[in-house]
């Protein structure tokens, strides 16, 4: 009993020196089963109990310098680069929103509204940075269930805009991100947790058809995909991979079948490539945007189509979305190339810098929640590029952080708030112990019968 007293106070003194209190109880587990261990190699040696007790604490180290040096390696850091990138965009959004709303009263309005939005994001992701991400893998169903009561809730007491329950729309996004949750509260459950993964999904697919959205529907089904093939690839179902990965892409390939056995597909991908076949209907903006780009220019404002020149009082009329849906194709026609080789730049730069951060993540939660998260805001991106460079095979949502909506750039913030969350602590977060002695990012072992403390273990 002694000697477990001053183990106790040993570990306890250490701790004292490490103010990330979450990593308490992993320290303190971890240092115990190395004295437990050493302890036990003394008394094969002859020495009594409270004799290698002793002995093997003294081999630790002074507790109050092992604490400190274990504060300095297990401290949280801010991801800066991620940070750094995240103002820029915004920097970047709201400089051409500077430049490219009208001089007037209504062009103020729409400023100041993305100025005021951009803070309140800021505030939002703030807030997403400083919860403990971890959160989405001990409730992972509660969230999402609270999200589609949410969903439903406003398609209930919204009146469809175009067609479309816009204030539903936006939720959408975050899907994926809780999507993680499940994958990763469902892993060790076998096919069955494939199984309902799926039924997860097929929920948050069929509250996209009924909003509707198009577009989320796509990534939604895109992102859902990626996290769950990660999880079956690294083998956290602990099942046969090729079945696993059949169970998960058959229901898939068949529905893309009966999709173009309908002609639709066929019909939009068709528009898509060539938009000239109806220029005055589904084809109008894809066609009008490949013809402005005729007379774009490296740098500088481009010039109008000569059909077109004359036959438009302003902007908004012969582009029309250019404060939102269109916003890259304005600034194309307006400052010329090198501006939209810029802006994409900046937002490639963050999307791979983002996914070397995730590959590196070695918690199965902190993995997925990231990867989730940025496979959100790439294929976003992708989209909306697509369709601002002419090929309009789904309505754009919007450009992450840089283009005008106010909804969007909220859910994006907090996306990246949640991402930076992850970055912050992720390397800490411990997903199960498999066994009294198993431990991750270990920083002590023994090498040639000495013992190691490795504080730097970045």
């Amino acid at each position: 009993m002694q000697q477990h007293i001053k183990i106790k106070q040993y570990l306890e003194t250490i701790c004292d020196q490490i103010r990330y209190k979450k990593i308490h109880i992993d320290i303190c587990e971890e240092i115990e089963n190395h004295i437990t261990d050493q302890k036990e190699a003394f008394k094969t040696q002859g020495i009594d109990d409270e004799t290698a007790t002793l002995k093997a604490i003294e081999q630790m180290g002074d507790p109050v310098i092992v604490g400190t040096e274990l504060d300095r390696t297990h401290r949280p850091k801010p991801e800066w680069s991620i940070i750094a990138l995240t103002f820029l965009l915004l920097l970047t959004g709201i400089f051409i929103r500077l430049y490219t709303s009208p001089q007037d009263f209504n062009g103020l309005e729409l400023f100041y509204r993305q100025l005021f939005f951009t803070i309140v994001g800021l505030g939002f992701m703030a807030l997403c940075y400083h919860v403990d991400f971890t959160i989405l893998g001990k409730y992972p169903k509660t969230f999402f269930l609270l999200l589609v009561v949410i969903i439903i809730f406003l398609i209930a007491i919204s009146r469809p805009i175009n067609g479309r329950h816009i204030y539903a729309s936006y939720l959408l996004l975050l899907f994926p991100t809780l999507f993680a949750g499940i994958v990763y509260n469902m892993r060790n459950k076998g096919y069955a947790g494939i199984i309902f993964c799926g039924i997860f999904f097929a929920v948050s697919f069929v509250l996209s058809i009924i909003v509707p959205s198009m577009t989320s529907s796509i990534l939604l089904v895109l992102s859902c995909i990626a996290v769950l093939t990660i999880a079956i690839f690294k083998n956290w179902f602990s099942v046969k991979k090729l079945y696993a990965l059949l169970l998960v892409y058959l229901p898939v390939i068949g529905s893309m079948v009966l999709v173009f056995a309908s002609g639709i597909a066929s019909k939009r991908i068709t528009l898509a490539i060539t938009p000239s076949i109806d220029p005055l209907g589904a084809g109008y903006i894809a066609n009008f945007t490949r013809q402005l780009f005729s007379g774009a220019k490296f740098i500088g404002q481009g010039t109008l189509p000569e059909n077109f020149q004359g036959a438009f009082a302003s902007q908004s009329q012969f582009l029309p979305g250019i404060n939102s849906d269109f916003l890259l194709t304005y600034i194309i026609h307006r400052f010329g190339w090198l501006t939209f080789i810029i802006v994409i730049t900046l937002l490639t730069v963050f999307i791979v810098r983002a996914f070397v951060l995730c590959a590196k993540q070695k918690s199965v939660l902190a993995l997925l929640v990231s990867a989730a998260v940025t496979l959100t805001l790439t294929i976003q991106t992708l989209l909306y590029i697509a369709a601002n460079l002419g090929f309009q095979l789904f309505a754009p949502l919007s450009l992450p952080l840089i283009s005008q909506s106010s909804s969007y750039l909220l859910i994006n913030m907090c996306l990246v708030g949640i991402l930076l969350s992850v970055f912050r602590t992720g390397y800490f977060i411990k997903d199960k112990r498999n066994s009294k002695k198993a431990a991750t990012n270990s920083f002590l072992k023994f090498e040639d019968g000495k013992l190691i403390i490795d504080f730097n273990i970045h």
